[in-house]
């Protein structure tokens, strides 16, 4: 059994070697001192010899080398540095890695030098891509469908004028919806939540119900919080559409700021009906929202009033 008066430097330095990470030791200058005996099989490299010595930023591809060397001016000034970038082995096969940088100090608290430490996040990385091609073909097939469907609506519309009062109304909720179902997974999506909330619940709404978005204020967030806010509130937006005050008519008010940094979601719901389930079978959007919320180290919580419920979401903002 290991007791504590056994880990020499001898053998911290073993268990360093049978880290399945890759953990690297780089001087001042940012060159390949070590590295575990894992780390050069992740790496595919057969000869140590063949890396130690070398500038650490010159064994990535040249797009990603600033980022290397960035991270070491960063870590130098005593900052603990974490990115994720694209670095192919020594043999050539793909992997995308998540990597951490750290200063190695002295007796006197010099700068001796660098830690690396870097997972091999391939797999999640292809997962992810695969996500954002299936993500992407289905808005496509969803934009396919609501063009057709405002084709259909338009064609059964024709000739008569409350008919096509109707259509182009319709036209309009599905054209914005669509736009609103976009910023799931655009590249370009709103990280303003103010530019962001309104179009997620328009859609939705109906004259018989008041909808006061005036209290959302801007506050910048990441685009991984601003898809975030896109998933709670289009599912709070669906669910009320399906059963709330969005359908049966009532008052909605949304709300956002930033406080203590993070992101305040607040959606107070009142129906014209009360409330006849606090759960349904097969439904998922609290679920999902305390997941997804979850995932960003927040906290959400729900009270269910008599008309509706009222929803709080805190999401840290990291930047």
């Amino acid at each position: 059994m290991l007791a504590a008066a056994q880990i020499s430097a001898e053998a911290l330095a073993n268990v360093i070697d049978q880290s399945v990470d890759c953990v690297k030791l780089l001087n001042v200058s940012g060159d390949v001192l070590w590295m575990n005996t894992n780390g050069l099989c992740a790496m595919e490299i057969d000869d140590h010899t063949a890396i130690y010595g070398r500038e650490w930023a010159g064994l990535w591809p040249e797009e990603n080398r600033k980022i290397v060397s960035d991270s070491l001016a960063s870590a130098q000034g005593g900052e603990t540095v974490r990115f994720e970038a694209f670095c192919p082995t020594a043999k050539g096969t793909p992997r995308w890695w998540n990597v951490t940088v750290s200063r190695v100090t002295g007796l006197e608290g010099e700068n001796i030098g660098y830690l690396s430490i870097s997972r091999d996040v391939t797999e999640a990385e292809m997962q992810r891509r695969a996500l954002a091609v299936a993500a992407g073909e289905l808005r496509h097939r969803l934009k396919n469908t609501y063009a057709m469907v405002c084709g259909l609506l338009n064609t059964f519309a024709m000739g008569n004028a409350e008919h096509e009062t109707f259509a182009r109304e319709m036209n309009a909720r599905l054209i914005a919806l669509g736009t609103a179902q976009s910023f799931f997974t655009a590249s370009d999506a709103p990280r303003d939540v103010q530019v962001l909330i309104g179009p997620l619940v328009e859609p939705f709404v109906s004259p018989a119900c008041k909808v006061d978005l005036d209290s959302v204020e801007s506050v910048l967030v990441t685009r991984g919080l601003a898809d975030a806010v896109a998933l709670i509130i289009g599912e709070l937006a669906m669910n009320s559409a399906k059963h709330g005050a969005l359908c049966h008519g009532g008052t909605l008010a949304v709300t956002a700021r930033e406080e203590d940094a993070a992101l305040v979601l607040n959606w107070n719901e009142a129906a014209n009906r009360p409330v006849q389930a606090h759960s349904r079978e097969g439904g998922q959007g609290l679920n999902l929202i305390a997941m997804m919320v979850e995932a960003h180290r927040g906290t959400v919580s729900t009270e269910w009033e008599s008309h509706g419920p009222r929803v709080e979401a805190r999401l840290p903002i990291d930047f």
